[in-house]
């Protein structure tokens, strides 16, 4: 049995992690920010916020596609401020991509309401 703050220790450590990730890319370690990344990400590959994180992190080591492909499931699992996807420098290597640009608008698509 496991209480709530074994939990919520391990969530600080995901959390930690994927910022660690982000660090080690700006100080130029690219197998262990991208090591940190698939951690982080396979211990919640479902969660918005590691997503988008993971996304800035392969951005920041240059790594299109992956930034792509996190980005996307970023959206797919909810991540919802499509507005700072163009402002956010980690991000900058994908702004000329056209997909970056139709994530943008499966984000924007999903937050509109429906028009019933």
């Amino acid at each position: 049995m496991t209480c709530g703050l074994d939990d919520a220790r391990r969530d600080h450590g995901i959390e930690a992690r994927i910022l660690l990730a982000a660090d080690l890319a700006i100080f130029g370690d690219t197998e262990g920010a991208a090591m940190q990344v698939k951690i982080a990400v396979a211990m919640r590959p479902s969660d918005a916020n590691i997503l988008y994180n993971a996304a800035c992190t392969y951005g920041l080591l240059k790594m299109k596609q992956e930034a792509l492909d996190a980005l996307r499931r970023s959206v797919e699992a909810g991540y919802a401020n499509t507005d700072w996807f163009k402002q956010d420098p980690d991000l900058r290597i994908l702004h000329d991509e056209p997909e970056f640009q139709r994530i943008i608008r499966a984000g924007y698509n999903a937050k509109r309401p429906d028009s019933e």
